[in-house]
């Protein structure tokens, strides 16, 4: 039995309402943190609880978001992802943002995709990590470029050096999600 066009809009409203979740939970904790009136048995208590449901379903939204890329066709709708990386100095290497794009649709994704992604994609050797991330980028959207009948309007790379306070780099780059399948991500 095929999907229909609704069941893939169904499943990224699932995965919204999964992110909306995850959002929550982590806003409760850094409440929770804050709060001196708790005893600190409670809030260990809590925290350990919270912790324990907000990785069940980051797990949970893994599941969704391959299976809607599985499911989806790229003649119905068009799933990016959207991350964007900040490198300061040669130590610091973070994921600011990962966001996935339905059609103009977005949600925030955890930002263990991201980083998991970006290690996997530099094959954890932090060399130099813009000459990595762009010559990956390139190879990709080689392959895109083929795949997709010469339209790339769905891969781009922005890659921003900031000069002060401190020498930084900040990356910001656009895919298929299709390529989170070359890169299994798990939680």
């Amino acid at each position: 039995m095929s999907r229909g066009l609704g069941d893939t809009h169904q499943q990224f409203r699932s995965l919204q309402v999964i992110a909306h979740h995850i959002k929550s939970e982590e806003t409760f904790l850094q409440t929770l943190e804050r709060e001196d009136s708790i005893p600190d048995m409670a809030k260990r208590l809590a925290r350990e609880a919270v912790n324990g449901e907000i990785s069940s379903n980051k797990r949970l939204f893994m599941d969704f978001l391959y299976n809607l890329i599985a499911t989806s066709g790229e003649k119905e709708r068009r799933i990016d992802v959207e991350m964007t990386f900040v490198l300061i100095g040669r130590d610091i290497f973070e994921v600011d943002r990962c966001q996935l794009w339905y059609d103009d649709l977005e949600v925030s994704m955890p930002f263990e995709i991201g980083e998991k992604f970006g290690k996997s994609m530099m094959d954890e050797d932090f060399g130099d990590i813009v000459q990595k991330i762009t010559s990956f980028y390139k190879a990709a959207e080689a392959r895109f470029d083929r795949e997709l009948s010469g339209s790339l309007d769905r891969c781009s790379l922005l890659v921003l050096q900031e000069h002060y306070p401190q020498s930084a780099y900040h990356i910001t780059m656009r895919l298929p999600a299709r390529i989170l399948n070359e890169y299994p991500i798990s939680l």
